[in-house]
């Protein structure tokens, strides 16, 4: 990982890359927290936040595709600058003009800039194969952890700072400066570069979710994140239960932290085999780690290990996913394909959130245990479908 680190240009791209992606990991309870400061609509807020959700996973791949095609300076730079304005349309419509604003949410969705994806593109070029670009997956799954720690944090300091409105205005700009800070980097303009010289071969490339292993990582993906998304009503739920207030955040926390130690620890010392043959054991891996937050019995402090032992292998899994992606996708198409599981990843929370949180509702928390049993078994059976066929193997 400190190699990683050491090489030129990795820590700026990693970097600028986190801070221009902290939109996403703010925008949910940014704009829950506005929405609640001026109609107080917990229905509006939910529908607002949701079309920002659902526009930023449809416009990932949209955008990475015409990175592939464009470079990713221009479509960086011109996506940070309309996200941006997107941002301050809704946070100035959504009181006088409610149903505007949720167009610029989806607007502010769609143009978010594919960083995750562009930043993933370039590790092939920024590191040596083997060894050091495993750690360097490894890292950006880990810093990912980062993101969904400091975000909501900085989403509590900029209301408190800022107020509602501005925070909102803060969250845009700050992905506006990491996009554009993060094309300034000479590795971002030598792969833009590269992009033009050749358009007739690049517009003869297929879209890389037509590819069926490239689609079966996808899926795996989002049995990936269908588990992160139940986590926050698995959380809450059992704060409710125990009548403990703030375990939710610490549940989350703990997590996040185990999410953390898996990371440093497959960075320090990568996983020895191909991904095609960890992929598969990394997710059932993964989704036997939750299974203890079905003991709902378990003493609190038991509890919360439990919660970091499920985060353990998050960045793990995660890693040879971005790692099997590099190998399946064509070089002209390896943005798009990024830009899927990006997709697939958001897809699957926001999917576990809905339909875990529908289930609490419905029967309350005394089916919290029903709901990990469930995710868990979703992300098992589609790591084994994302199994490689025998002649890959072979290869």
């Amino acid at each position: 990982m400190v190699s990683v680190l050491r090489t030129r240009h990795t820590g700026y791209l990693l970097l600028t890359s986190l801070l221009g992606r902290l939109p996403g990991a703010m925008a949910a309870l940014a704009i829950v927290q506005l929405v609640r400061s001026t109609s107080g609509d917990f229905t509006f807020a939910g529908l607002i936040t949701a079309t920002f959700v659902v526009a930023g996973a449809v416009g990932q791949p949209l955008l990475s595709r015409l990175v592939d095609r464009l470079g990713q300076v221009a479509v960086l730079a011109v996506s940070g600058i309309l996200s941006f304005l997107s941002f301050t349309g809704m946070a100035l419509t959504v009181e006088p003009a409610p149903w505007v604003a949720v167009g610029l949410a989806a607007a502010a969705g769609v143009s978010t800039p594919p960083l995750e994806p562009a930043l993933r593109a370039l590790w092939p070029r920024l590191v040596t194969p083997g060894p050091q670009l495993k750690a360097a997956y490894s890292l950006d799954a880990g810093a990912q952890e980062i993101i969904f720690i400091v975000g909501p944090l900085l989403t509590v300091a900029g209301i408190a700072v800022f107020g509602p409105v501005g925070n909102l205005l803060f969250a845009g700009g700050l992905g506006l400066v990491g996009a554009l800070a993060f094309v300034l980097n000479p590795a971002p303009r030598a792969a833009s570069t590269d992009r033009r010289r050749d358009t007739t071969a690049r517009s003869s490339v297929r879209s890389p979710i037509r590819i069926p292993a490239v689609a079966r990582v996808a899926a795996l993906t989002f049995g990936i994140g269908f588990p992160v998304g139940t986590l926050t009503i698995v959380a809450t739920a059992t704060e409710t239960a125990r009548a403990d207030a703030g375990l939710a955040g610490w549940i989350l926390a703990v997590n996040a932290v185990g999410a953390l130690i898996g990371a440093t620890a497959v960075g320090i010392r990568p996983l020895g085999s191909t991904p095609e043959r960890l992929l598969t054991l990394c997710g059932v891996l993964l989704a036997v780690g939750y299974l203890p937050l079905a003991l709902t019995g378990l003493p609190t402090t038991a509890y919360l290990v439990a919660a970091g032992v499920s985060g353990l292998m998050l960045p793990p899994t995660l890693g040879q996913v971005f790692e099997r992606i590099g190998q399946l996708s064509p070089p002209d198409a390896l943005t798009e394909a990024n830009g899927w599981v990006v997709s697939a990843m958001t897809l699957g929370i926001g999917g576990g959130t809905l339909v875990s949180g529908a289930i609490v509702g419905a029967e309350g928390t005394s089916a919290v245990a029903w709901i990990v049993l469930g995710s868990s078994t979703l992300t098992a059976l589609l790591a084994l479908v994302a199994l490689p066929r025998r002649s890959a193997l072979a290869r």
